[in-house]
């Protein structure tokens, strides 16, 4: 990283993706979808190895979305970055101290049993992660 990449980083101009960088992140989440929709029709992949494949690229282009630049940025969309970058944040730590406790009466609710659909938590909270940042910021641009 050179000086002038390093003032820009230390005045809160983040490094991000150019714009069209937006629609290359459009294609990864298409086919991720897809591959959810015509789970039945696969024979090549089975059982986990598809759930990981969808479930990664449909992270990977929102990703993609959330790292590209606006195509005419300003200091207002900056400020709106910040803002839903702050509430997916809240969101994501609350999401983290909740749900190992839903884990838990779940499991006693159930007899000990434990409730397998609480376990894979990573994907999930990036997702969601995702999600939240991605509602909030196209809220705050509306609200304009």
């Amino acid at each position: 990283m050179n000086d002038k990449q390093l003032e820009k980083v230390r005045k809160g101009d983040f490094l991000l993706l150019p714009h069209y960088m937006k629609w290359v992140g459009i294609i990864p989440v298409l086919l991720g979808v897809t591959l959810f929709f015509t789970q039945g029709y696969q024979s090549i992949f089975e059982g986990e190895v598809l759930v990981g494949i969808r479930g990664n690229l449909v992270l990977l282009g929102f990703l993609l979305i959330i790292l590209s630049k606006e195509k005419f940025p300003d200091e207002r969309l900056l400020n709106i970055r910040h803002k839903a970058m702050a509430f997916a944040f809240m969101h994501g730590m609350t999401l983290v101290i909740v749900l190992p406790f839903l884990n838990y009466f779940a499991a006693s609710l159930l007899n000990g049993k434990m409730v397998t659909y609480f376990m894979d938590f990573g994907v999930f909270s990036v997702f969601i992660f995702q999600m939240v940042y991605l509602i909030n910021y196209w809220r705050f641009k509306r609200d304009l």
